[in-house]
């Protein structure tokens, strides 16, 4: 092997520890403090471990050179092991999924030599022996410089060829990478479902490899001169058994998204099904306190009254606690006249909390009176959008929520804005709950776009910052039931 080979080998190494730092680096959290120093040590130990292990391979026979994946994943499971906190499943498929992809990808960089080697071989042939016959130069000359040409040209084919393997290397894995739900705990059952396809390649590559070796005991060149089909057979069988990797993972994650979105159609409908017999009973309850509030309010006049009747002296203290009483049973009634018993009992509900924890709450909100929307959906998108900015607002001081609706156009709109504090969590569609239960948590914006999507409307989120205070902006839009 020359000197610039060496050079080649090294600098692929260094390239392809990089890539494999910054995938694993998307799967696993860092136990590092600092990223530049912990990329350094592991591209070192990584290119430094596989060019140790060339030179101990290197006089095996070619059936047993092949089998150096077990070394290569043992490396990486070593340098994730001291760099980043455990995880075995995911450090399986990391391991797995990185080593196919590279291994496999050999059969598109070989191939593709071949081919260019197969238009240069001629051409340089041709070149050598006209320099020879037009003796431009004493021939020991011409051939130590022909010589020299055409190490560099080597050079510069194997080098564009490893680069290409490295370009659809890092192409492959950051597909994976941006498929894949980082925020999901991988279980080992769940890992084999991702892992299976890549021992598959693997399994395939190897036999590939033992088989062109077994043929006289010659490798692909061989294969290349008898079957010049496989020059392009081999670089699509490659891509495709990456493609089966990649899709592995798609399915595996819309599979995830559909049992989480089964998970929280249940909670929603179980959710529905306990706010439809609460409402009921707060109505009946809220009707009665109404009427008795009524009632109450009838006895102290007539029991006023009496007193200023057939009191002779002006008696202050029995006035006062007629005074106290009145304005006790004026407490039953809410404050809040929104059109709708429910929604009334709702706002003065998150009012009534909010007045707990000391956290300003302005509401100005109106239910439409034209019947396009049932009580309980917008009851549904109520209470989630106000149980969310509580929640937020408790964890601060100084919280603040502010509700309105209006109508423009035909559009029914409903605002809540809330401060909090914090980050929020946008890798998905809606953002992530910060509950430790998040299969239990979560769903509260779900529901609000669920509901909203039942009359042809949808949500919209605005996270805005005034003078270092976050403001959380949630705008819900309503046309007409579907």
């Amino acid at each position: 092997m020359y000197e610039e080979e060496y050079f080649l080998e090294a600098v692929v190494l260094i390239a392809n520890g990089l890539i494999a730092f910054v995938y694993t680096e998307k799967f696993l959290r860092g136990q590092f403090e600092d990223r530049r120093r912990a990329i350094l040590k592991w591209v070192v130990v990584f290119a430094a471990s596989h060019m140790i292990l060339s030179e101990l391979t290197m006089e095996f026979s070619p059936h047993d050179r092949f089998f150096n994946v077990v070394p290569a994943f043992l490396i990486l499971f070593a340098l994730q092991k001291f760099l980043f906190a455990e995880n075995l499943p995911k450090q399986i498929f990391v391991a797995s999924s990185f080593v196919a992809g590279w291994e496999i990808l050999r059969f598109t960089a070989s191939p593709l030599a071949h081919a260019i080697f197969g238009l240069w071989s001629p051409a340089w042939a041709w070149a050598l022996n006209r320099a020879v016959e037009l003796s431009i130069a004493p021939t020991e000359k011409i051939i130590s410089v022909m010589e020299i040409t055409n190490r560099a040209a080597i050079f510069f084919v194997i080098g564009f060829c490893r680069a290409v393997q490295l370009g659809i290397l890092f192409l492959y894995l950051r597909t994976i990478s941006r498929h894949f739900r980082q925020d999901y705990e991988l279980k080992f059952h769940d890992a084999l479902f991702l892992i299976f396809p890549c021992a598959t390649v693997l399994t395939i590559d190897l036999t590939l490899r033992l088989m062109a070796f077994s043929v006289d005991n010659s490798a692909f060149l061989l294969i290349y001169e008898r079957v010049p089909a496989t020059i392009l057979l081999l670089p699509i069988m490659s891509l495709l058994l990456l493609g089966i990797i990649v899709a592995s993972v798609i399915l595996f994650q819309n599979l995830i998204q559909y049992k989480d979105e089964e998970q929280k159609r249940l909670l929603l409908e179980n959710r529905v099904v306990e706010v439809h017999r609460e409402v009921k009973e707060l109505s009946e309850i809220y009707a009665d306190i109404r009427g008795l509030r009524h009632d109450l309010c009838n006895h102290i006049e007539n029991i006023s009254a009496y007193v200023r009747k057939n009191t002779a002296a002006e008696n202050s203290e029995l006035e006062n606690y007629l005074r106290q009483m009145t304005d006790t049973v004026d407490k039953l009634d809410f404050a809040d006249r929104t059109g709708n018993p429910i929604t009334d009992i709702i706002i003065h509900q998150a009012r009534q909390r909010a007045k707990k924890n000391n956290i300003t709450f302005a509401a100005n909100f109106h239910f439409p009176q034209d019947g396009r929307f049932d009580v309980y959906d917008v009851s549904v998108i109520l209470n989630n959008a106000l149980q969310n900015a509580l929640e937020a607002c408790e964890k601060i001081s100084g919280g603040k929520i502010e509700i309105v609706s209006y109508e423009k156009g035909g559009l029914y709109f409903i605002e809540v804005e809330n401060n909090f504090f914090g980050e929020l969590d946008f890798r998905g569609e809606l953002p992530a709950t910060t509950k430790p239960e998040k299969n239990l948590h979560g769903v509260g914006l779900a529901n609000i776009r669920r509901c909203a999507q039942k009359y042809l409307g949808e949500i919209d989120i605005d996270v805005k910052n005034f003078g270092g205070e976050k403001i959380f902006l949630l705008t819900v839009m309503l046309y007409r039931r579907i």
